[in-house]
């Protein structure tokens, strides 16, 4: 009898361990990440840019559901090479190279569902909606041409929490930024790119 009290003792200790060990412990969570963005409007700018990053909120409502807010931007430059530009009308034409720049600051309120990945994985989807402050600028020759505008945002992704600890851990993901940004100068109807982040996300109470 005595030796049947032990063994369920011993065998209570390991289901508490396990099951302090999967649980994340997770209420309030915020993320910083670097984030790596290519453009997908192929009508002004389409080089990689390394130069991003969000700063994010998360309030986890359920142990599988979060809502929360978020910060992003984006800094693209591109180089073109001399070609010959008309005015609509082609009452002028130029021929000189130019440095196209965009930059783009999204404010989105989000909400992600988590999937059980174990003791060390969390996987989510999830999705933001807001809007985005926007900068576009051509330099040419001696001239600059610049226009600032808003647009709505949406952004669907998916990613994964890696825990290093019950408080803190590694996170990553990947996701679509499309933005109703409009510049009729450029001919730019909206503002796409695909983002690639990567950074620290930990637990605050």
């Amino acid at each position: 009898m005595r030796k049947l009290i032990i063994l369920a003792g011993v065998i209570a200790c390991l289901n508490i361990t396990a099951k302090a060990q999967n649980d994340w412990f997770l209420k309030n969570m915020m993320t910083l990440n670097w984030q790596i963005a290519t453009p997908v409007n192929s009508n002004y700018l389409t080089k990689t840019s390394f130069a991003g990053g969000r700063f994010e909120f998360r309030h986890f409502v359920k142990k599988n559901l979060s809502v929360g807010a978020d910060i992003d931007w984006n800094s693209f430059e591109q180089y073109i090479a001399p070609t010959v530009y008309e005015k609509p009308d082609g009452s002028q034409a130029m021929y000189t190279d130019m440095v196209r720049q965009v930059y783009n600051l999204p404010l989105a309120a989000n909400v992600h569902y988590y999937f059980d990945g174990g003791a060390k994985v969390k996987p989510y989807i999830g999705i933001g909606l807001g809007g985005q402050y926007s900068e576009q600028s051509a330099y040419y020759n001696i001239f600059v041409s610049e226009s600032n505008n808003w647009g709505f945002v949406v952004r669907p992704e998916v990613g994964a929490l890696f825990r290093l600890g019950n408080y803190a851990g590694l996170h990553a993901n990947v996701g679509y930024n499309y933005a109703t940004n409009k510049n009729e100068d450029f001919n730019i109807n909206s503002l796409k790119h695909v983002y690639y982040s990567i950074g620290m996300w930990w637990n605050v109470f």
